[in-house]
């Protein structure tokens, strides 16, 4: 898709509540093969790493210590360490990889084969695939339960996600959500799912306990990936075409409301300290941090050309 290069200068609102922890925020950069790593502490780029071709998707390991990148173009998978900012390994695979998660152990990714219609399951260790599952058509986004005993798949062009048993790797239920499901989320008590429905412009929130789901909730358009925040209270939403992202209350299902962001939203992350959210923008080339709290952009952060990101692309709250 033809986009225009739009850099952005740091924005800072004095009023809002300061960033406290800082880990890294990797932000993959589709468009000059790169990832950026933000020092969230000082709001800056610290670093640049080459990777594969066209990245896209990211995940970081709970302790931060290693870092899997997506490279769709080139199939292949880069390995950042966490620790160094350096380059480890990039494996081929073979196939076009997009949507990624790690199990909380850290031995597992789980990535999605968009053509095959599959999940490979990489062993950290072994750096080799481990095993190929069978899901939906066009899987997407992945997720990993807090227990790593479930591990849940949108398949796009099924409209449906698939859910993985963490020990026997089968595939064990598919549920029917929106059209076109992308971005998806699930709570730490594994109550509820939530996925990001491109086509239909809503979100699906499933029960996991009866696998149905229990509300369909209009976003922006185009929604594209979702990130829980203050405690699982509110769930955000990026909205491609709208430049936006939805905040939505998790309790009563309502809209509380929809914030405007960099351009071209897509990734987005929660960062450690529950209250601050980190959205990337694939058009603007740049990232908008959010106060969850106090609904104010706090930052905007310059990155690399096509900061897409999608996945974790940030140690988890633990």
């Amino acid at each position: 898709m033809c986009k225009t290069a739009l850099f952005l200068s740091i924005v800072i609102i004095t009023n809002s509540g300061p960033i406290t922890a800082a880990p890294y925020a990797y932000i993959t950069n589709q468009g000059d093969d790169t990832v950026s790593v933000i020092d969230t502490e000082s709001g800056v780029v610290k670093q640049i790493i080459t990777v594969g071709s066209k990245p896209a998707g990211i995940a970081v390991t709970n302790d931060g210590s290693r870092v899997f990148v997506t490279n769709p173009q080139s199939k292949n998978l880069s390995i950042i360490d966490g620790a160094t900012l350096n380059l480890i390994k990039t494996v081929p695979l073979g196939e076009v990889l997009v949507g990624i998660a790690v199990e909380p152990s850290g031995k597992r990714v789980y990535l999605s084969d968009w053509y095959n219609d599959q999940v490979l399951v990489f062993d950290t260790d072994a750096l080799k695939i481990a095993a190929r599952i069978p899901v939906g058509k066009s899987p997407a986004g992945i997720v990993v339960s807090g227990d790593g005993q479930r591990i849940y798949v949108a398949n796009r062009d099924s409209n449906s996600v698939s859910i993985i048993h963490g020990s026997s790797l089968a595939v064990v239920g598919e549920i029917q959500v929106g059209s076109h499901p992308f971005g998806i989320a699930v709570d730490s008590a594994k109550r509820r799912l939530y996925t990001a429905n491109v086509e239909s412009n809503d979100v699906s929130v499933v029960d996991l306990p009866t696998r149905k789901t229990v509300a369909t909730l209009r976003t922006g358009e185009r929604p594209y990936a979702v990130a829980l925040v203050l405690n699982e209270r509110r769930l955000i939403v990026t909205n491609q075409y709208d430049n936006s992202v939805s905040v939505i209350n998790t309790r009563t299902l309502k809209l509380i409301d929809t914030i405007e962001v960099g351009e071209y939203p897509e990734g987005v992350a929660t960062h450690p300290d529950d209250r601050h959210v980190y959205v990337a923008n694939w058009f603007s080339n740049d990232v908008s941090v959010l106060d969850a709290k106090t609904l104010k952009i706090v930052k905007t952060i310059d990155t690399g050309e096509g900061s897409r990101a999608f996945g974790q692309f940030m140690q988890a709250k633990y």
